[in-house]
């Protein structure tokens, strides 16, 4: 199926994972940066979010 957007809120990481495409990551209400869910690991994403890694955008 192409062309469906859906937006999902989370920080439950399996599951962004398992259902999404490309992930937004936020920190400190900021996108710190735009990942392809099979490009990343959970633990990147996180650290990401964490401020562990610094932003990407």
């Amino acid at each position: 199926m192409t062309g469906i957007s859906v937006i999902l809120i989370s920080h439950d990481m399996p599951h962004v994972f398992e259902v999404c495409d490309r992930v937004h990551i936020h920190r400190l209400g900021r996108r710190a940066a735009l990942v392809k869910s099979g490009e990343t690991t959970m633990a990147e994403a996180v650290a990401l979010m964490t401020g562990a890694l610094p932003s990407r955008e």
